[in-house]
């Protein structure tokens, strides 16, 4: 069995120790931007971070190797917020996830953020296999895509 303990740094890396072995050297991961969310495949062996340009990657805890990643920035976009004043296209704080989570069996991630949408991903083919929209309900907020202008207060 094995635990693990990890630490996000604001240069985008994260620092893995194995907690069971003495002296323990921590595995660094370099990420190209800062990492916002992370999780273990449930054997342990592998972790996905997910980081602020909307890029998932996939790494082999054991040497540190990045195993693949996956773009996700075009697939979570989406939805606009009440008193946003630029249009969901252009809108950046939608196009990253914020939470991640491997299937059961480690062969898929699910991943949500600050959009109206939770993509499902395979992880060995890098594909998207099924994209939800979590809401329908037009009242609430980041739903919409776009949104009437005449209905902005000035500011």
């Amino acid at each position: 069995e094995v635990c693990y303990k990890f630490h996000f740094h604001r240069d985008g890396t994260v620092k893995v120790w194995d907690l069971y072995k003495s002296n323990s050297v921590p595995e660094t991961f370099e990420n190209s931007a800062d990492v916002v969310c992370l999780a273990f495949r449930p054997d342990g062996n592998e972790i996905c971070t997910g980081t602020i340009r909307g890029l998932l990657r996939f790494w082999n805890v054991e040497d540190g190797n990045l195993i693949c990643e996956i773009d996700g920035q075009k697939d979570i976009k989406g939805g606009r917020k009440f008193n946003d004043r630029m249009t969901s296209d252009n809108n950046s704080s939608s196009r990253y996830f914020t939470s991640i989570a491997y299937s059961a069996d480690g062969t898929c991630l699910l991943a949500g953020g600050n959009s109206k949408y939770v993509c499902i991903y395979e992880i060995s083919q890098q594909i998207l296999l099924k994209k939800f929209q979590v809401s329908f309900n037009r009242s609430l907020d980041g739903v919409l895509d776009e949104l009437n202008s005449k209905n902005l207060a000035d500011g």
